[in-house]
């Protein structure tokens, strides 16, 4: 399935909510997180990618493809190449190690506020991993 599509944000939803550990990590979050992916023709991303998702006390309770409103409103703004997302779909690399070593940028929120649910976040990424992803139609 093609990677920040409709279609992959419905089946991240209920892949998400399907998972115990988001429930218990995510439980008291109420925020809504934007995740960017930016452009890079080489690996068949012609154009900037954006999701935004709603999380609520450990449930997804909306997640689509982000508008340039959601983007100025969400509290956070997770952002990467690729070739990061990637990695992270697949399960090679932590979201807490990448934006540490600044290969997943945080663009808007604060850091220490969103260090609180680290395990929500991996809870995201697996759940989206389990999904499966391709980057492009290509493959």
């Amino acid at each position: 399935m093609e990677v920040f599509t409709e279609a992959w944000c419905t089946a991240c939803r209920e892949r998400l909510n399907a998972r115990e550990g988001y429930r218990t990590a995510a439980a008291g979050w109420a925020d809504t997180v934007v995740l960017v992916m930016t452009a890079d023709p080489a690996e068949g991303i012609e154009t900037e990618r954006a999701v935004w998702i709603d999380a609520r006390d450990g449930v997804c309770r909306e997640s689509r493809v982000a508008t340039a409103a959601d983007r100025e409103s969400a509290s956070y703004v997770l952002q990467a190449d690729p070739a990061t997302w990637q990695r992270l779909l697949a399960g090679s690399v932590d979201p807490v190690q990448s934006l540490m070593t600044g290969r997943l940028r945080l663009t808007r929120g604060n850091l220490f506020a969103l260090a609180k649910y680290a395990q929500a976040a991996r809870e995201m990424v697996l759940a989206a991993g389990e999904v499966g992803a391709t980057l492009s139609p290509r493959g």
